[in-house]
């Protein structure tokens, strides 16, 4: 990574000017001010500074810098939002040798495949299609918003289309667009619909096609390689992300058509997985916009078993997962399909199960079957040890009276498959667990850090001058929280801004940066830059006294206190009496 290109990005956008194109900012004070792009409200919270050049929402607590700002918006990684704004910027960057790039031919060949799809779906020749579209509710306005094409029955359609359009045929197999036998090119969709696959940021990276009728595979996708991977893409989620984030869940379907029915009654935030099989790629891309994932596969067996293991993946990213039941016989398409289906819909959402007593549900002819209950009981209760503990806990007794045992026995059980899981965690295999506590428990919740504390990491932050000329150990005395602690003393080792942002966004941690522009917000309403080292340093001296002083004063209360440190205890009273060390 070019620490020096990260700077000179930083230096040449203005966050006023990026934020701006998609938040309505109106100038308060110092700063701008706007609705928060990240949470539904009214009453403007979003500030972004434009000395600062960071931003911050005092609703919801997001903020960082343009690099923060654009992952967080468009759920990207810090290495696909650098080359963004990079070229925004006018930056080249050096090229890593181990990341292809996307080469502008093979993006020419797709581009120019998907308008003829489109255009032989509006032809004459794409009349039967047509026609099936519609007898699945899908009209020709519709098809055309959901940019859904097709492909004619014979073998070289396509290619003699992109001959024609002078596309080198290297490109188009690059694409996928053609297969090769025995030395010769032919189209690889042939008589079906097709639907073109675009990933988060909107790029067009392959497509898949429907049989509509006659013999063959029901659906193929484009073969994987340097553009398109299956682990890391989920259809519509260009158009889902910003639902996603305003309604704090995603719907996941398993195929095209139940995605776009979804969407055209009004369930926008649902996205497709391309099959019954899920990736931890997947669920790290559903994490970045909302917590909440409900999963609605078809209702028969096969498509209850795949929501049993998706389940499982998804979790492992801290997602709150959630199934949709379905009637027997039912796909979401053919729900939505009925007079009242959005309604019926919207209820077996609400109505959606956690993970445990849903996998009872599936597993229950095998619990009364004598001759397969033990295994499915150890499967249930391997499912539920899992789970974060919190989460876990709920669900207990629930558990224990679904799978037909008694509570004692239950909670030896999962201590005994708790125990087993973490003997496999010290081979190196992550826990679930250990990820969901260190980002919601304890004083790790983001919301509980005392703001001086965040004031102090922020001027560590911005003050150079100041940062060379602090101890670590007049640091770390004024503050309590961990999280805090360690950034100060990152700050304080020496590295650059620049490298530690770098750092914390390729990671994926998100924290430090929000924490230091929550800092900024603090500071910017509390003094003068002049002044604002001593403001923050005696409100946090203040703070640390306070506590010394509540400690004292409960082992006087309880008859233990020494006689020096009843002394201590009447000097720190006379001294926040005076006024030291007041906030």
């Amino acid at each position: 990574m070019d620490r020096d290109s990260v700077r000179e990005i930083k230096d040449r956008i203005d966050i006023v000017e990026l934020i701006g194109e998609t938040v309505q900012l109106r100038r308060a004070g110092k700063s701008f001010r706007g609705l928060c792009p990240f949470h539904s409200e009214k009453t403007p919270s979003f500030h972004v500074s434009t000395d600062r050049q960071t931003y911050h929402c005092f609703g919801c607590g997001r903020g960082g810098d343009i690099y923060s700002f654009v992952m967080e918006r468009e759920g990207l990684s810090f290495s696909e939002v650098l080359a963004m704004l990079a070229e925004r910027a006018g930056v080249t960057l050096e090229r890593r040798p181990d990341r292809p790039e996307r080469g502008s031919g093979v993006s020419k060949a797709m581009d120019t495949a998907l308008s003829f799809f489109r255009d032989s779906l509006a032809g004459a020749g794409g009349e039967g299609a047509r026609k099936y579209l519609e007898r699945r509710g899908i009209s020709s306005g519709n098809a055309a918003g959901f940019e859904i094409g097709w492909s004619p029955s014979s073998w070289d359609s396509l290619k003699r289309d992109l001959e024609a359009r002078k596309i080198p045929l290297a490109d188009a197999m690059a694409a996928g667009l053609l297969a090769e036998s025995d030395r010769r090119q032919y189209d690889r969709f042939r008589g079906r619909i097709i639907f073109p696959i675009r990933d988060v940021q909107g790029r067009l990276v392959a497509f898949g096609g429907r049989l509509v009728d006659g013999e063959g595979t029901k659906y193929i996708n484009s073969p994987e390689g340097d553009l398109y991977s299956k682990r890391k893409t989920l259809y519509l989620l260009n158009s889902a992300k910003q639902s996603i984030r305003e309604r704090g869940r995603s719907i996941l379907v398993e195929g095209y058509m139940d995605a776009v029915k979804l969407h055209m009654a009004g369930f926008t935030e649902a996205v497709a997985s391309l099959g019954t099989s899920l990736a931890d790629e997947q669920a790290v891309l559903l994490k970045r916009f909302a917590d909440q994932c409900l999963i609605c596969y078809d209702a028969d067996t096969a498509g209850q078993a795949a929501t049993i293991r998706g389940m499982y993946v998804l979790q492992r990213s801290g997602l709150d997962i959630r199934v949709v039941v379905l009637p027997a016989g039912k796909d979401p398409d053919d729900l939505l399909a009925e007079s009242d289906g959005a309604k019926r819909f919207e209820v077996l959402l609400q109505r959606s199960e956690p993970l445990p007593l849903f996998h009872i549900r599936v597993k229950r002819s095998e619990l009364e079957d004598e001759s397969r209950r033990t295994e499915a009981r150890r499967e249930i209760i391997r499912g539920l040890a899992e789970l974060p503990s919190l989460e876990a806990n709920r669900h207990i007794s629930q558990v224990a009276q679904g799978i037909g045992i008694l509570l004692p026995e239950m909670l030896d059980l999962l201590r005994a498959a708790r125990e087993s899981a973490g003997k496999e965690r010290k081979k190196g295999i992550s826990s679930p667990e250990s990820v969901y506590i260190d980002r919601q428990e304890g004083p790790g919740k983001e919301g509980d850090v005392d703001p001086w504390e965040s004031a102090l990491c922020f001027l560590l932050w911005t003050d150079e001058k100041g940062r060379a000329d602090t101890a670590p150990e007049a640091v770390l005395r004024l503050l309590s929280d961990e999280r805090a602690k360690s950034i100060a003393v990152t700050l304080l080792s020496g590295d650059s801004t620049a490298e530690l942002r770098s750092r914390w966004a390729e990671m994926g941690d998100s924290f430090p940066m929000r924490m230091i522009s929550s800092g900024g917000a603090h500071c910017e309403r509390n003094g003068e830059s002049g002044e604002l080292w001593k403001i923050v340093v005696s409100a946090l001296e203040g703070k640390r006294l306070r506590g010394r002083l509540s400690a004292l004063k409960e082992r006087h209360a309880r008859k233990e206190a020494s006689p020096e440190e009843m002394k201590e205890y009447l000097e720190l009273a006379r001294r926040l009496k005076g006024g030291v060390g007041s906030s």
